[in-house]
């Protein structure tokens, strides 16, 4: 017979599942270029030519560690390190690098008494990675690593901002359900004013055009609705795509609601009898979850539980779909009176059948309250953390 918890759908339903958001800035600006991090002041603003940027070519030799000269005579520009030199002449598309001559996409050209020189070029050619971020007209130099988490910066940043356009130009566009989670996102918008904050990364792997990164993900409510503060770990996957790094997957391996100080464990005084009751509740939640039976799980709740009609709406289609097990450990009561009562346990999730879906390991407080006539009734659910088990 199929085991079925619904009590434990509630809790997930009533829990809610964070993701993460991401979004800009205005982009009536002169093209920036960024070099390790670091903002290069330029008297001539870059040119977009070609579809190549072209920079004054002093600040950026200098920055990447290039000694530099120029020779009026040939109108050539070079750049030196011990293992290194670039030459470039004025109006002309071939370049010399270590004495071998290669191919650009736009000549070196004088503006204002000043020489430009392609960008992109010279950044690859001094070992470094070159990103283009159209959003905000941003040229980002730096190693691998650096741009890698750019990337993830840059998102975080737009999210914080709520510009949608920002956030998706970091991703790759052809990445799945991506239509969905931009009307997804759009909703969270409109109804939340969130703050979002990177607490940590850490690259895991790099192979060519694919890198995976480990992110802690701070994200809390500042105005709206009810919205429960979380830290999410998650694996983010990133894709290569025209020679800049762009975000695509994402994989929640945990998710921590920070609300542990709120359910640390008490001395229980409160009456045998009443934690005999208490705990005989908890079985009935979970008969009735094992029969599917759910009028008699949602009668089990105080008619002011949150959302109550939702989360049932929600558990009606789950089972609909999905066939899971679910078993629970470590119940006990962690604080109470004889009236109302705080139960912490762990539910393990695991799906039998149905499309794709996680299984995870979900620690909980249950409250419940005893009412008029003497029952106890399922009052409220506060997440403690939520793993997933792949």
């Amino acid at each position: 017979m199929k085991r079925k918890l619904l009590v434990s759908l509630m809790i997930i339903f009533a829990l809610g599942f964070s993701g993460s958001q991401v979004f800009a800035e205005e982009v009536s600006k002169p093209v920036q270029v960024y070099v390790d991090g670091d903002l290069i002041p330029f008297t001539v603003n870059p040119l977009l030519e070609e579809g190549t940027t072209l920079v004054q070519f002093r600040p950026v030799f200098e920055k990447l560690g290039l000694k530099v000269t120029w020779d009026g005579t040939t109108q050539t520009v070079t750049g030196t390190t011990y293992n290194l030199k670039i030459q470039l002449t004025i109006g002309s598309k071939s370049v010399l690098v270590n004495g071998e001559e290669k191919q650009l996409l736009a000549a070196p050209k004088i503006v204002n008494d000043v020489t430009l020189i392609p960008l992109r070029f010279v950044g690859e050619t001094s070992g470094r990675e070159v990103s283009w971020e159209g959003h905000t007209k941003t040229v980002f130099i730096a190693n691998t690593e650096a741009q890698i988490y750019n990337v993830i910066k840059r998102s975080v940043n737009y999210s914080q901002n709520e510009d949608l356009d920002g956030f998706f130009s970091t991703m790759d566009s052809s990445t799945p359900n991506l239509e969905q989670a931009k009307a997804g996102i759009q909703q969270v918008f409109a109804a939340f004013d969130l703050k979002v904050e990177l607490e940590k990364m850490e690259i895991v792997s790099v192979d060519k055009d694919k890198a995976a990164v480990k992110v802690i993900q701070v994200t809390k409510k500042v105005k709206g609705p009810e919205f429960k503060d979380s830290k999410i770990h998650q694996l983010m996957n990133l894709v290569k795509v025209g020679g800049d790094w762009k975000l695509t997957t994402s994989q929640i391996n945990k998710i921590d609601y920070m609300n542990q100080d709120l359910f640390k464990e008490e001395k229980v005084t409160i009456s045998e009898e009443t934690q005999k009751n208490v705990l005989m509740t908890i079985e009935k939640f979970r008969v009735a979850s094992e029969k599917e039976d759910i009028d008699t799980l949602k009668s089990m709740y105080d008619k002011d539980y949150p959302n109550l009609d939702n989360a049932i709406m929600g558990v009606k289609q789950l089972l609909a779909a999905f066939d899971f097990k679910f078993t629970f450990e470590n119940i006990k009561i962690i604080q109470g009176t004889d009236t109302e009562v705080n139960v912490r346990y762990t539910t393990t999730m695991q799906k039998i059948s149905g499309p794709e879906f996680p299984s995870m390991k979900i620690d909980s407080v249950e409250t419940l309250k005893k009412n008029k006539d003497g029952e106890w009734k399922g009052f409220k659910t506060d997440g403690i953390t939520i793993e997933y088990i792949r």
